[in-house]
């Protein structure tokens, strides 16, 4: 019973280290995933952003070559 005991103590720093390590994973997949998402968000924002810019462009001019 003895031997089982050390046994389960000597796992527990590999065991400490396994599930510290799929931790990390885990999070640097979900950070990733989120990198992504917002990646795809600024580019619709900066797509909007330009288009307005254009807009805003073309009624001032539109608005000088009719003053």
């Amino acid at each position: 019973m003895k031997n089982q005991i050390s046994k389960d103590q000597s796992n527990f720093p590999d065991e400490y280290r396994r599930r510290s390590q799929a931790e990390m994973q885990r999070r640097f997949v979900d950070l990733q995933f989120k990198r992504s998402e917002l990646e795809k968000q600024l580019k619709t924002v900066n797509e909007v952003l330009f288009s307005l810019g254009r807009e805003m462009e073309q009624h001032f001019s539109y608005e000088e070559f009719y003053k």
